[in-house]
């Protein structure tokens, strides 16, 4: 069986909402899809909501996605966004739906600023609401976990065309005559050998194997110029060795949509706590937003979990129960485990004092 691939049409308004829509884009290509959005869409004689039109009809799913913002008025009193959201709903095509729901925490330059406008914005999300289920949202990473949510709930519950590569799709007698092929090597299996050709897997690294973590720099800004950061350092330790630091600053919240729940971990602030912990074990001083792993140190050390079983790609909560039985034998025996060594670079601290002020010269007294 062959992969399908899926069109989805991102919907929302544009210049509140760029972060979340790029955010939302990368969540629909890592799940192996593609996104559609007007602003990747050169402008064209067509009338603007022609093409959008144009552009929906061969869309499978339509996400829509809803801020602080109704949007710019069409001639009809309506905002793209609105009418985009009603042509899919004509045109029947599946329709998810991402509401911000820490709308009153959204800054005021990202909210409509007439009554008429948030008026129009709350009838929009009822009519948006109605008769369908929508998620909540108040951080992209809330967000991104939501729209992945959605999108597996979708392609499982309302099945679309989708898209394969053309050399993929075979004709209704191609598949008959392959039917008929397959039937004639189940006959000559046993002694020809097995048919199917099978990928060798990387060796996985044994539990007492060395790994390097890359520990970043990170500044923190004082006044008057002055601040302080961290040092980049290679680190060696084992897999198993460091997993407990892994394990108890690793930054992860839930996400629920149609009764199923979901972990999703918050990649950035992982890294700054991981880091920042990794450092610790061999500082003196307070390491926290002075170091950070970098991405490719942390989807090495998530690949790896996952591989041995200690972690799980998606789920309630994203370790098995083995690894939190092991991180509690950690605690009980008091946190002791591998120090990490440094291989290249130092754990220091680097303090930048502030430019001498002038304000006392100035001062005339």
């Amino acid at each position: 069986m062959h992969d399908k691939r899926y069109s989805v049409f991102i919907s929302s308004t544009f210049e509140d909402l760029k972060d979340e829509r790029r955010a939302v884009q990368d969540t629909v290509i890592s799940a192996g899809d593609f996104p559609v959005q007007m602003e990747y869409f050169p402008a064209t004689d067509e009338a603007a909501f022609d093409l959008i039109k144009s552009l929906l009809d061969k869309c499978d799913y339509y996400l829509l996605i809803i801020g602080g913002r109704y949007g710019s008025l069409d001639a009809d009193g309506l905002s793209f966004t609105h009418k985009e959201f009603r042509y899919a709903l004509s045109r029947n095509i599946p329709v998810m739906v991402m509401l911000n729901g820490a709308r009153g925490k959204i800054p005021v330059e990202r909210t409509e600023a007439t009554d008429a406008g948030k008026q129009r914005l709350e009838e929009f999300i009822a009519e948006a609401s109605n008769g369908r289920t929508r998620k909540t949202w108040s951080t992209i990473g809330e967000l991104q976990a939501a729209v992945l949510a959605a999108l597996i709930h979708a392609k499982q519950t309302k099945p679309a065309t989708g898209w394969m590569r053309g050399d993929a799709v075979a004709s209704a007698d191609a598949l008959e005559e392959l039917t008929e092929v397959l039937k004639e090597n189940a006959k000559y299996r046993d002694a020809i050998g097995h048919l199917e050709v099978e990928l060798a897997l990387p060796p996985l690294p044994a539990g007492d194997d060395h790994v390097e973590i890359d520990l970043m720099p990170v500044s923190v800004q004082g006044g008057y110029g002055g601040g302080t950061s961290g040092t980049y350092a290679r680190l060696g330790c084992t897999w198993v060795g460091a997993f407990p630091v892994f394990y108890s600053n690793l930054k992860w919240r839930t996400s629920d949509w149609d009764g199923e729940t979901n972990y999703y971990i918050e990649e950035d602030e992982s890294c700054d706590a991981i880091g920042a912990a990794f450092a610790g074990e061999l500082a003196s001083f307070d390491t926290e937003h002075l170091f950070r792993i970098n991405k490719a140190t942390f989807d090495r050390l998530c690949s790896y979990y996952i591989e041995v079983g200690l972690m799980v790609s998606q789920g309630e909560h994203p370790f098995t129960e083995p690894a939190q039985r092991f991180a509690r034998r950690h605690r009980i025996n008091g946190g002791k485990g591998v120090v990490p060594i440094i291989l290249e670079g130092s754990i220091e601290r680097k303090v930048t004092a502030p430019a001498k002020s002038t304000l006392d010269d100035e001062i005339p007294f």
